[in-house]
């Protein structure tokens, strides 16, 4: 249910361009720290406040003129029973039934995919991730493309925490 419920708010969330289409006008940026930049975006469903970065660096056997937008969102909302929800934009479709291994200074998540993007398993796995990235200076991000092409996407934790906590006031 949680799986289901994720996807669905958060397929709108990145569909309605806040990874930098149309509405991204909508967003309203209220902080940048290092790497890491703080947006509030409002709509009939009310208020949601996420961070976003991109990675430092990507590699794999691939054509970056062909793999799309990649980026990490932590995001709170709409509704105040969403928090910490954490989401990853691969720029391209995910092989079927494969997982996303993530790694915060050692510590090792899996993630489930649905077409291009990435989430946690539950709740409980979304806190200990944003726990990890609070505390960690690195972040690695490993998927494997419908084509079998494994890539490796490295984050910054640099303005990680300084602007999650800027959401947590701004969404509370």
């Amino acid at each position: 249910m949680f799986k289901t419920f994720l996807a669905t708010i958060l397929t709108g969330f990145v569909l309605a361009g806040m990874a930098g289409g149309v509405a991204a006008a909508e967003s309203e940026r209220i902080l940048t720290e290092k790497d890491w930049e703080a947006y509030t975006y409002k709509d009939d469903g009310g208020r949601t406040c996420y961070i976003t970065s991109v990675p430092t660096k990507s590699k794999g056997k691939y054509d970056p003129a062909n793999r799309g937008e990649i980026r990490v969102f932590v995001s709170h909302g709409p509704g105040k029973e969403v928090r910490n929800v954490v989401q990853f934009l691969a720029g391209y479709k995910h092989k079927k039934h494969s997982a996303v291994d993530v790694s915060i200074d050692g510590k090792k998540f899996k993630l489930f995919t649905i077409e291009g993007r990435a989430y946690a398993e539950s709740e409980e796995d979304d806190v200990a991730m944003v726990r990890a990235m609070k505390r960690g200076s690195k972040m690695t991000v490993v998927g494997t493309s419908t084509r079998g092409t494994v890539t490796t996407d490295t984050y910054s934790l640099s303005g990680f925490t300084k602007t999650k906590n800027m959401i947590d006031k701004t969404c509370k």
